[in-house]
């Protein structure tokens, strides 16, 4: 899984033109939901949301002033697919169970610049996972692992994104 930062411009026929991205890590002892969970474990004793925006917040030191989305890519059939996350919902415990919301993005071109759009009949889409690390957890990796029950995907539906 690659999560990137990019800025945002809208384009004059809807879609978007991303760049200028910069990895985000959320795994790992420094990631994002270990820093996150330093930050907040006090009064995140039951489940939390963390929208996007408070993502690059936090990765980014300061409130954003042009418009960034944080980007999930990945290769299927040897074609890059891209989708933008919205938010995370989680549960501290032993493990941190995790459920990431994302809407799929459209790539209208080959190469750069990255211009994509929300397709017009998109759904978003869940997916479950977990982190090592945690309430209770000692000697914790933060590194993702698979959750303790496998739901798959859940596919939403919704409306279109603006920047």
């Amino acid at each position: 899984m690659a999560f990137k930062s990019y800025n945002v411009v809208a384009q004059a026929n809807g879609s978007w033109l991303l760049e200028r991205p910069e990895p985000l890590r959320f795994s790992g002892p420094q990631g994002l939901i270990a820093q996150w969970y330093r930050a907040h474990r006090l009064e995140a004793e039951a489940s939390w949301m963390v929208s996007a925006p408070e993502w690059l917040s936090l990765a980014l030191g300061a409130e954003t002033v042009v418009p960034r989305w944080i980007i999930f890519d990945q290769v299927a059939g040897g074609v890059c697919k891209y989708a933008r996350l919205e938010r995370i919902h989680g549960q501290f415990g032993a493990q941190t169970r995790l459920m990431l919301q994302f809407r799929p993005l459209q790539c209208l071109g080959t190469g750069l610049p990255l211009i994509v759009a929300e397709p017009e009949n998109g759904c978003g889409w869940s997916e479950e996972l977990s982190i090592d690390g945690g309430d209770g957890s000692s000697g914790c990796t933060w590194r993702w692992m698979a959750p303790k029950l496998g739901f798959a995907s859940v596919v939403t539906g919704g409306s279109r994104a603006s920047a």
